[in-house]
């Protein structure tokens, strides 16, 4: 394990979000792209000559050659490969939904802690500048409602997973940042409307304390829509992750203020945070155990669906 100066990190998967870890990682000060591996060679041959690195037809072929990996591939394959990651000593940064069960997510959280190794978990809207201003902003409010939207057309890409992990899972791991309020009663609907798994579906959480949360997540929609809003006792404040950008309600004003968000790279801010874990043998930004509470939620609105 190398936690000095050119950690070594490998890419596993470079499809299209693969390839952007791959860049970004190519650049970072403190690292080097040690090594791309796909199931597609011609697809890791091509990106390992534009990233001046090494491509491997078998990830397992790799693995000696890297201090640490990224995993980018399908859903269904995360368990497995993140195993054989972590049972040879090497950090993981596992893409979401980190793993399709919260029984596979605990066993890959006790082999990274039997291991003694870096194992971090990869939702990105908590490196949104829009997110990490929000938070700022409600610290020491009482909230009484937070309604969270996530929408897209349908991404042809995606065949593996429903919306619940595909995309609401993201919100469920910022609502557990929101609030750490109890959650008493989940209300769920949800329907497939262009595929063979859920494409829409609304969960609605009633808190013990009063509060109420909707997460709504629709991935037959007709544009892209990443919205926070959250009402508090003195204002209404929409976040708009998308175009990172704040409004806030004062409910003593009449005019409506912008807050200004400082622009950030999320990829790039979370691997960052990924190399300073590793090198400084501190926790990452997203544990495993943040994954698994996102992933205990996604399970209960998938089995009320």
């Amino acid at each position: 394990m190398k936690r000095g100066k050119g950690l070594r990190l490998g890419v596993i998967g470079v499809g299209s979000m693969g390839k952007n870890y791959a860049r970004l990682i190519a650049d970072l000060p403190g690292a080097k792209l040690a090594g791309v591996s796909d199931s597609n060679q011609q697809t890791a041959s091509e990106v390992a000559a534009q990233y001046h690195s090494t491509a491997y037809p078998d990830y397992q072929q790799m693995l000696p050659e890297v201090d640490a990996v990224c995993i980018v591939t399908p859903a269904q394959t995360h368990f497995e490969i993140a195993s054989a990651c972590l049972n040879l000593g090497k950090h993981v940064l596992l893409e979401k939904p980190f793993t399709g069960s919260t029984k596979l997510a605990t066993d890959l959280l006790a082999l990274s802690k039997e291991k003694g190794i870096t194992l971090s978990a990869s939702f990105l809207e908590r490196f949104n500048p829009a997110f990490a201003r929000l938070m700022k902003l409600i610290k020491g409010e009482k909230i009484h409602g937070i309604d969270i939207q996530r929408f897209s057309p349908f991404p042809e890409r995606i065949t593996d997973t429903d919306v619940v992990f595909d995309m609401m899972i993201h919100d469920l791991d910022l609502l557990s940042q929101i609030t750490s309020e109890e959650i008493e009663d989940i209300k769920v609907e949800g329907e497939k409307v262009r595929s063979n798994s859920l494409d829409r579906v609304v969960a609605t959480f009633t808190h013990k304390l009063g509060t109420i949360s909707r997460v709504n997540a629709n991935r037959v929609y007709t544009d892209r829509v990443r919205k926070i809003t959250i009402t508090t006792e003195k204002q209404l404040i929409d976040a708009d992750l998308l175009n990172r950008q704040i409004y806030i309600r004062d409910f003593s004003v009449l005019q409506p203020s912008t807050v200004p968000v400082k622009e950030v790279n999320q990829l790039g801010a979370q691997l960052l945070n990924f190399i300073k874990a590793i090198k400084e043998n501190v926790p990452p930004m997203i544990t495993a155990s943040d994954a698994i509470k996102a992933l205990t939620l996604a399970e209960e609105v998938e089995r009320l669906c």
